[in-house]
């Protein structure tokens, strides 16, 4: 199906709302979907946006972290017209040689690319399995990038190509010591020495000069421990691709490259990694890489390759997460390639990132998605990362109070008393007087007597009684979420058949007002 430049980004992928459209403008910009187990991200969102994508022409890369992936993609072919540009690969058969590949695409100048795509391979090698290592370490990542870089142009020169094999033997031969490089009897047992003395005549001296230093000044006087540890993590990472399965698929002859995507084929890596294990997850992460890369440098190929979208798609992403997806993600915008992912919760994305920072570098990655979508969730740290996301809000929140009183009393009171008293009093007095003419005299007495005797008593009772209702009502204004963290695991729909087979979640994307929200997010709703 062919894609035309007119309009094209502003083609509707699908219906969110009457008044609402889901478009190649916004697909271009990344999709992030998190939901728990049952949620029905995958059989809901995931189906309708893959439908929608194939069904628009679009070429694209699945990665496959479950066994029924690729069926799944084979069933979306055959319901949107597509089955003939879905190409299934599971490594029985070559795929590509991603040293080749790059040297193809850029000659001589191409040694730099390859020395990436090896250090994205050492990276999914240290990260895959229960405990990530350490891809924060810079010096043991700079030191490796250095040894490497110091490698494959004397291979190339050498040899006219670089293989797997023949780095493990350059490595496993390098000098030791400072003098072995003059030393006839080590020269004579060195594949190391071999490669210099053939590829001498191809390399100018001043790169020659720079590259003898680095192997007899540098890299022999580091500590021999040091030097043991560089050379044990690159030959066990690489030696995944000296036998076995992925010998066959990554390091024979090219079938397949990143480029027919541009025209509209489907890449599905059926390479599980709940079957196939860290193998498939390496594999995939490898791909992927030359994959964006192509992506990205595709404006530099003629119009034809340049016009048709093509989208990047991955369930359980958390599987295939490196360190080059944020940079990826910051430009692919501009090479029109739409990216999907989709996986539990947040803490995953952690826990398989890795590393020094890990929080920081997936928050850095997730806010390279311009759309995300919520679905039912148990996960309190992935449901208040969306609350958050969506933002504040000012609310009115009501206040009322309402209240009533009674009161009694009752009180008693009784008083007694009585007096009593007596008095008695007695006197008596007498006198005589004398004169010229005679004498008088007087005699008195006088008694009294009294009593009384008194009593009283009082009593008194009192009651009171009152009561008394007041009620108010008023609101206050606040910032609060616009939907609150648990309202993601209370909500929503997880589909089946007690939901009528509908999935519903929260669209969220960033800069947009939704005319059926009249805000950047809105609910919606999918038919499993």
């Amino acid at each position: 199906m062919a894609m035309r430049a007119g309009g094209l980004l502003d083609k509707p992928l699908l219906r969110l709302s009457e008044h609402d459209a889901f478009t190649v403008r916004d697909a271009v910009q990344g999709v992030l979907a998190t939901g728990g187990t049952g949620s029905g991200k995958t059989s809901g969102l995931g189906a309708t946006l893959a439908r929608a994508y194939l069904s628009a022409g679009m070429g694209g890369l699945v990665l496959c972290a479950k066994p029924d992936e690729a069926e799944l993609w084979l069933r979306y072919g055959a319901e949107t017209g597509r089955s003939k540009s879905v190409i299934v690969l599971d490594g029985r058969v070559p795929i590509t040689n991603f040293i080749t590949y790059e040297l193809a695409r850029y000659g001589e100048t191409g040694i730099n690319s390859v020395i990436e795509s090896m250090m994205r391979v050492l990276e999914a090698c240290r990260n895959v399995g229960a405990e990530p290592g350490r891809a924060g370490e810079r010096f043991w990542e700079d030191t490796t990038r250095q040894v490497l870089r110091n490698t494959l142009p004397i291979l190339h020169a050498a040899t006219g190509t670089v293989r797997i094999n023949d780095v493990l033997q350059f490595l496993r031969t390098a000098p030791q010591a400072p003098g072995d490089l003059s030393d006839l009897e080590w020269q004579r047992g060195s594949f190391f020495f071999r490669c210099f003395r053939d590829a001498a005549p191809r390399i100018d001296d001043a790169t020659g000069e720079r590259i003898v230093s680095y192997w007899s000044s540098d890299y022999a006087r580091l500590d021999p421990k040091t030097r043991g540890n560089i050379a044990i993590s690159l030959t066990t990472a690489l030696d995944r691709f000296n036998h076995g399965w992925l010998q066959h698929a990554f390091c024979g002859e090219s079938t397949i490259v990143p480029e027919l995507c541009f025209h509209g084929a489907v890449i599905v890596l059926n390479m599980p990694a709940l079957t196939m294990g860290d193998d498939g997850i390496v594999a995939q992460r490898l791909f992927k890489y030359l994959w964006q890369r192509a992506v990205l440098a595709r404006n530099s190929l003629d119009p034809l390759q340049r016009e048709r979208p093509c989208f990047l798609w991955a369930d359980e992403a958390q599987y295939f997460l490196d360190s080059f997806d944020a940079e990826y993600l910051s430009t692919c915008r501009a090479s029109r390639a739409c990216t999907v992912y989709l996986s539990q919760s947040l803490p995953t994305f952690y826990a398989s990132m890795g590393g020094d920072r890990a929080r920081e570098r997936v928050q850095h990655l997730l806010g390279n998605f311009a759309t995300k979508v919520w679905h039912s969730n148990a996960c309190p740290e992935t449901n208040r990362w969306a609350a958050e996301t969506i933002g504040q809000v000012e609310k009115q929140r009501a206040t009322f109070s309402e209240g009533e009183g009674t009161s009694t009393n009752f009180g008693t009171s009784m008083g007694e008393g009585s007096n009593w008293g007596s008095q008695f009093s007695t006197g008596s007095s007498s006198g005589y007087s004398s004169g010229p003419n005679g004498g008088s005299g007087n005699s008195g007495s006088t008694a009294s007597r009294g009593s009384s005797d008194g009593q009283s008593d009082n009593r008194s009772r009192n009651r009171g009684h009152g009561s008394s209702t007041n009620v108010s009502r008023g609101y206050s204004e606040q910032m609060g979420f616009v939907l609150e963290p648990g309202d993601f695991g209370r909500i929503l729909k997880t589909g089946g058949p007690a939901n009528g087979n509908c999935v519903s979640g929260i669209w969220y994307q960033a800069g947009r007002r939704f005319r059926s929200s009249g805000g950047n997010a809105m609910l919606a709703e999918f038919q499993q």
